[in-house]
């Protein structure tokens, strides 16, 4: 308690410190009334709520001295109760203010609570780093926060049991303690406590390093009364001071062979062990002290006066008896209602830890199973590909050649839509989904997105109806195609997972119409296994419908929980109806903007080219370079030319007439960005496209910035690929 009570009142005086800026002495006055009560009651807790509800003051109001002191104090706080990588904490962050404000000396005052906090717990690999800086103020400013830096240097060379270095820095710190002018008496005091510590260190390392002789007489010239300074207790570990006393007692036991002196210091080293325990009784022992010491006055007294009044002596003994057990009982009752308020935080302390500790071990079992699942789920269609790529060329018949094909490409959309729904999952936690919406053709985006989910059905034996009422057939909405094609995707997918015969079905149907917004109805249906109402609750939570997917599936379980998170964008919510072994019927409703119609709703008919357009393809993946070749040259009118480095590429349109580049990012010897800047310096209007499978706001960001017009993410539907290079390479096209 007393050493908690010299912490709490350390903070005390970071308080009082506040209270002398004027802008905040009317804030901190009933702040430091209250601080000084919870100080006389010991109540740590209480007081880090203080000094956070003052961090939170200097926060508010931008006071950045204040926000320094008061996480300066909290440091203190909690390096008093051992916590030492919070103190830490706390400590890096006062030192990040302080030396953003250039204050040296709170910088110097702080790497070395800071550096003392990282030795203490035992975090020798930030004390490293950390040391050397510490060091440099501290020599810096001429301080004596160089010698508490050197004391941590070598108290964690002790702790490790690097001798050699223990022995060098303690002989570089008393050297250093010789030409240091020490001026107060507290610094005076400090110093011959550092030339005890010191000694110690040494001493210490040269009996470890085999210099025994040098050692001992090292630590017999040691005081050790100079291990404490004055009103500060434990300065310097118990532990040590035990070892001091071991040392010896190995010494008179083994040099000189005097036993009685060895046991004597043996006893000593074992009784310091216990001295912590013994603490513990303190106070009550300074209370018998106090009795005691009562008892003995009245028994003078009573030798005094023992023949004036026999009465008078029975009464004072009466008295004193009452005085004793009045104190006895007061003692006793302050002890047990201080022993049970402690059991009884502990108890709630241990309760909130053991549901804690239930919490993340279910959330780590959740976690270890989707990675299995999802690992089995790649494995699968991976193990498919590849054995299918074996039979498509040992296959001589044409018709055999097209089925394995067409299970290839299943297979391939399988692990694209497993992959996009893993991507998908952390940037739907990080991200803010927002719609881009575009007039859409509804009929015609409905199909494409169903001709790829086709060939899954096929492959199961499926029927896969495709529904939209008449009156939307024709219809140009604003849509945001990607988010809606995963929706569908995701859904359909699941129906036919989970689908073994019978059909799947995606009907649309229009549930309400204004003049400028129609109302969509969307069902997913299918006969499949259908779901329990015990398993309502948790299909559309991700990590969290292992059990069902263990019963019916060896799917990852992140469709329908992305599913339900994208439609949040829409406003819009998901329902469903199921029967075991029936089937289920998924739902949801979407407004939709009508988009105007276009002028003409003929097909798309690039005009005439005078000349073929050339471009230039970079990428350093050969099978990447080989099928965006092709794709090119399936356009009408382009033709190519491949680069597979950034500086080939940077030559290549320095040399010739390109029409355009297709530009990969990650690349060996010069990234895409880096090429496209040097590409920028002599030709400023040529389109450079970025092709990657990379996808994120940061990509998109640092393309802009390098001076790409474009971001083009693999893998991407051909007809897409097409109009994104008909549009950059100014070919004027028919609505």
């Amino acid at each position: 308690m007393s050493l908690l009570k010299s912490y709490l009142i350390f903070v005390a005086i970071y308080c009082t410190s506040f209270a002398s800026y004027s802008q905040l002495r009317a804030s901190h006055i009933n702040s430091q009334e209250r601080l000084n009560q919870l100080i006389s009651q010991d109540s740590i807790y209480e007081v880090t709520l203080l000094l956070n509800a003052d961090l939170a003051h200097a926060q508010y109001h931008h006071l950045p001295s204040s926000l320094a002191y008061t996480n300066q104090a909290l440091g203190t706080v909690f390096s008093g109760i051992e916590s030492h990588e919070t103190a830490a904490k706390y400590y890096t962050r006062a030192f990040e203010i302080y030396d953003s404000l250039n204050k040296f000396n709170e910088v110097d005052n702080v790497l070395t609570h800071l550096a003392r906090s990282y030795v203490d717990g035992k975090n020798y690999e930030k004390f490293d780093s950390l040391i050397p800086i510490a060091l440099d103020y501290s020599k810096r400013l001429y301080t004596i926060n160089l010698f508490y830096n050197l004391e941590s240097e070598v108290r964690k060379n002790y702790f490790i049991k690097d001798y050699d270095d223990a022995l060098q820095n303690s002989d570089k710190a008393l050297e250093q303690l010789n030409n240091y002018d020490f001026i107060s008496e507290h610094d005076k005091a400090e110093k011959k406590r550092w030339e005890a510590a010191f000694g110690y260190y040494k001493a210490v390392a040269l009996i470890n390093l085999g210099q025994s002789e040098q050692g001992y007489k090292v630590l017999f010239d040691i005081d050790s009364e100079q291990f404490h300074v004055k009103d500060k207790e434990h300065l310097f570990p118990l532990s040590q001071i035990s070892t001091f006393n071991f040392y010896k007692f190995k010494y008179y036991k083994e040099y000189t062979d005097q036993l009685d002196l060895a046991n004597r210091y043996l006893l000593k080293s074992d009784s310091l062990k216990f001295l912590a325990v013994k603490s513990l009784q303190k106070k009550i022992s300074e209370n018998g002290d106090l009795i005691y010491k009562i008892i003995n006055k009245e028994k003078e007294l009573q030798l005094a006066h023992s023949k004036r009044n026999e009465g008078r002596l029975l009464y004072n003994a009466f008295l004193i008896a009452t005085i004793v057990l009045s104190l006895i009982l007061i003692g006793a009752g302050i002890f047990f209602y201080y022993y049970y308020n402690n059991r009884k935080h502990i108890k709630a302390i241990n309760l909130r830890l053991k549901e804690s500790n239930k919490k993340l071990k279910r959330i780590d079992k959740e976690r270890l199973e989707f990675f299995s699942i999802l690992s089995h789920e790649l494995r699968t269609p991976i193990y498919g590909i590849n054995g299918l790529t074996t039979l498509i060329e040992q296959e001589q018949s044409p018709e055999k050649r097209k089925g394995y094909l067409n299970a290839l490409i299943t297979s391939s959309n399988y692990i694209s839509v497993l992959i996009d729904n893993v991507l998908q999952i952390s940037k739907l936690k990080f991200e803010n989904k927002t719609l881009h919406l575009k007039p859409t053709n509804f009929s015609q985006f409905i199909k494409n997105t169903t001709t790829s989910i086709k060939i899954s059905a096929n492959q199961k034996g499926l029927e896969l109806y495709t529904n939209i009422e008449k009156t939307i057939c024709n219809e140009f909405l604003l849509v945001d195609k990607v988010v809606l094609s995963q929706i569908l995707i995701n859904l359909t997918y699941n129906a036919i997972k989970y689908t073994s015969k019978g059909f799947v079905s995606l009907n649309v149907t229009e549930k309400q119409r204004t003049d400028s917004h129609v109302k969509l109805l969307f069902e997913i249906k299918d006969s499949g296994i259908g779901i329990q109402n015990k398993n309502r609750d948790i299909i559309f939570n991700a990590f969290e419908n292992t059990t069902f997917l263990e019963k019916n599936s060896s799917g990852s379980g992140l469709g329908l929980y992305i599913v339900k998170t994208l439609l949040k964008s829409y406003n819009a919510q998901i329902e469903f109806t199921s029967k075991p072994n029936e089937g289920s019927n998924f739902f949801f409703e979407i407004n939709f903007e009508i988009a105007e119609l276009p002028k003409s709703n003929g097909q798309l008919t690039p005009t005439a080219l005078d000349t073929p357009s050339k471009i230039l393809i970079v990428d350093d993946n050969h099978i990447n370079l080989l099928v965006t070749q092709k794709n090119v040259e399936k356009i009408p009118g382009y033709f190519c030319e491949t680069a597979t480095r950034g500086k080939e590429a940077i030559c290549l349109v320095k040399e010739k007439d390109f029409d355009m580049v297709l530009m990969d990012i990650n690349m060996p010897d010069m990234d895409g960005y880096e090429a496209t800047k040097h590409i920028r310096l002599f030709n400023p209007n040529i389109p450079v496209l970025a092709l990657t499978a990379l996808n994120s706001v940061e990509v998109q960001n640092k393309a802009k910035a390098c001076g790409m017009n474009y971001v083009i993410t693999k893998p991407y539907e051909f007809e897409v690929f097409k109009s994104v290079i008909l549009k950059y390479s100014h070919v004027i096209q028919d609505n």
